[in-house]
């Protein structure tokens, strides 16, 4: 009948529960679910109208097989969400709990839409169990969390708004009130039982509400039956206002985040290539609707969980960049504010979205969104400068959100075409455009270090000596310029020569390679740079390459490609591990130093090279100490992105990049610290002399260690 309803009975002979049982008008539910789901669909549709409105072309469409996949095990196996274990199996608890349950909801709407059969027997009893100890682990995530955002309150969730707290007991409500709906069925059920034989499967098949149904126990069996319609009721109301607000709310990074799973990055760390260079009539970022779709769909996937912060070394040190914060959601609230003024644009022209725009700014005397500059007004130019490109954010980000990309993209329109940019970085500038190298020494010097560290004849240098060789040394402009670092070269070449590697060296056919250009935004000098070298390795017939410098390798090996530059790309930490394998090195001694080493972000990070460096350490006899932050935990030295070249002034009550990451090395009082940059060596160098601790601990580089213990 319309108006009548299943009967609630005491236990049945086979296990099952009548869906729908006891609740007057239960048909109505599958009519009214349509206003939330109509509501869910729109809302969804209005943030995908805005990420349309991105004008940068990011196309993310190709190996869809590994799209698939990254979204299966980053959605449902939480792989990146629980590197925080505590926090992150909490959230796994909630996130499963609530998938579990809404499986079971629409199992119970089937009944209804399709005509399917009540569960029964062992098949109810062990699904119900399932959905029973889930909603449970969902509640225990909920009250986890709850405790570390309002009672821990880790620095991390500095921004906690009052929406998060709402949405938090939304959720447990929900989830509260599903285990008082199943309690009271269970309490009605057992008085209306004629032998506890009929009811005792549901101790199984609900553990948790069988719990809860003895809270219950003293109620007669009508005051149980009307609490248990009203709070079915209740509770269908506050499931589907969470529907209806999850496009509208924090909530939204549940789906922001599955899509983000599917179409993140999924190549070797890289600077986006600006394809025709010559012909393009403007440069990098300007205006946030100027960005790629991902990267406004980027800014909605963010949960404000403050990993990125937390890791970051801009931030820690007290700079105006906070990845979460001063980027990732000032873009995101310039965005929302902006996006009425666009889409109105879009569907009635500038003029008149401009008139209405001054006239609300008149009413409301605020910044006008369409008038405000991202640059500027938004980010500002001392977040954007900030950055090291260290990777930090990027890596320990759960949503797989890119910050570095629209970083560059920004300074790419500040060099490229503001010709705003600070003065030490037009000083490289200027040092690579005459002389190829950011130091500025005269490029005609650049194989004088052969000579100076007494090398040179054990090195066949391509445009005098031009002998056949299997690997090309690209040794990168410190070894060439930095007179601390070409010790470093020295040993290198010592090694190889020890081990018989055949190969050659471009002297003053190899040129910078460009990373320091590229991340300071000159993406002009950049490609001039590379094509230069390409000219070169062309030239000499290159197939294979030992890079020096992890900047040089992350460039030669995950960007050059872009410019049609395949080789077989080395770092010589990896290859000095690879002789070391193959028996070619073999230490005459054990050094038995007592080191830290330092992981360079551009190796780490960027590459995911850990071990390499450290087999070559241990077989040397090395005995290294790992710290706290050591790996993808590493701490930036502070040079990476173009800061190499730019003055870092330190913020009041904190110290410098080097000098904070120096003091974390120092803490077991090593005889060394060893890196493999010479960007980080000299960082560390300074950050020892700096804390006076140069008698105590000797800054080396793998190479130098390695060599120590071959002599």
């Amino acid at each position: 009948m319309i108006y009548g309803y299943t009967p609630l009975e005491g236990g049945y002979d086979i296990p099952m529960r009548v869906v729908g049982a006891n609740v007057p008008y239960e048909w109505l539910i599958y009519i009214l679910m349509f206003i939330p789901i109509g509501i869910f669909l729109y809302g969804f549709y209005d943030k995908a109208r805005v990420w349309y409105l991105a004008k940068g072309e990011l196309h993310r469409n190709d190996r869809v097989g590994a799209r698939i996949w990254s979204w299966f095990l980053f959605s449902f196996a939480q792989a990146r969400v629980i590197r925080k274990p505590l926090a992150g199996f909490m959230h796994a608890f909630l996130f499963w709990g609530f998938l579990v349950l809404a499986i079971a909801a629409g199992v119970d709407a089937s009944h209804h839409w399709l005509g399917f059969p009540n569960i029964e027997g062992n098949s109810y009893i062990y699904f119900s169990a399932v959905v029973d100890i889930f909603g449970l682990l969902a509640m225990i995530g909920i009250i986890v969390l709850a405790v570390i955002r309002y009672i821990q309150k880790p620095e991390r969730l500095n921004d906690t708004r009052a929406e998060d707290g709402w949405m938090i007991l939304l959720i447990f409500a929900i989830l509260l009130t599903g285990y008082f709906i199943e309690g009271l069925r269970i309490a009605a059920q057992i008085q209306m039982s004629t032998t506890f034989d009929q009811i005792a499967y549901e101790q199984i098949a609900s553990p948790i509400g069988w719990l809860f149904a003895s809270m219950f126990s003293g109620l007669t069996v009508s005051t149980a039956l009307l609490w248990h319609r009203i709070l079915w009721w209740f509770h269908m109301a506050i499931a589907f206002l969470f529907i209806a607000l999850v496009p509208f709310t924090k909530l939204w990074h549940i789906f922001a985040s599955m899509l983000n799973y599917a179409f993140r990055d999924l190549e070797p760390s890289a600077c986006r290539m600006v394809e025709n260079i010559e012909e393009a009539e403007t440069f990098g970022v300007e205006n946030i609707e100027e960005f790629g779709w991902k990267d406004l769909l980027d800014l909605d996937a963010c949960i404000r969980c403050g990993r990125c912060q937390e890791n970051c070394p801009a931030y820690n040190t007290g700079k105006a960049l906070n990845p979460k914060i001063t980027l990732i959601q000032a873009m995101k609230d310039h965005l929302d504010a902006k996006a009425p003024y666009l889409l109105e644009a879009k569907a009635s022209g500038e003029a008149e979205v401009e008139e209405m725009a001054m006239t609300e700014e008149a009413e409301a005397e605020a910044i006008n969104p369409m008038e405000a500059s991202l640059l500027y007004d938004i980010v500002t130019t001392d977040v954007i400068w900030d950055c090291t490109n260290c990777r930090a954010c990027m890596e320990h980000c759960p949503m797989f959100i890119e910050h570095i990309p629209k970083i560059v993209e920004m300074r790419r329109n500040l060099v490229m075409w503001q010709g705003d940019m600070l003065g030490e970085a037009q000083a490289a500038f200027t040092n690579m455009e005459r002389n190829y190298n950011p130091w500025g020494v005269g490029w005609a010097n650049r194989a004088g270090w052969l000579e100076e560290r007494g090398v040179r004849e054990m090195v066949n240098l391509l445009p005098e000596d031009g002998q056949e060789f299997e690997y090309l040394l690209y040794a990168g402009c410190a070894v060439s310029f930095d007179d601390r670092y070409k010790r470093v070269g020295e040993a290198l070449v010592k090694l190889l020569n020890k081990a018989g590697v055949s190969f050659g060296y471009l002297g003053t056919e190899e040129f910078c390679c460009g990373d320091s250009a590229r991340r300071l935004g000159n993406e002009y000098l950049y490609q001039t740079l590379v094509q230069m070298n390409l000219e070169s390795f062309n030239k000499y017939e290159v197939k294979k390459i030992i890079v020096v410098c992890p900047h040089g390798y992350n460039a030669l090996k995950n960007e050059y490609p872009q410019m049609g530059g395949n080789y077989e790309v080395y770092h010589y930490t990896e290859f000095l591990a690879k002789l070391m394998a193959e028996g070619k090195l073999k230490p005459s001694k054990s050094l038995a130093a007592k080191i830290t080493y330092h992981d360079s972000c551009f190796l780490g990070r960027h590459n995911n090279m850990y071990d390499q460096p450290r087999e070559v350490l241990k077989k040397a006899g090395c005995n290294i100490i790992e710290i706290e932050q050591a790996k993808n935990f590493g701490f930036c030295c502070g040079a990476g992105g173009g800061r190499m070249w730019l003055e870092e002034d330190a913020v009041e009550g904190y110290k410098r990049i080097n000098d904070t990451r120096t003091d974390q090395l120092l803490v077991p009082e090593p005889e060394m610290i060893v890196t493999n940059c010479p960007f980080c060596l000299t960082m560390m160098d300074d950050g020892v002399k700096g804390a006076e601790k140069e008698e105590q601990t000797k800054v080396f580089d793998v190479a130098e260690v390695l060599w120590k213990a071959m002599e």
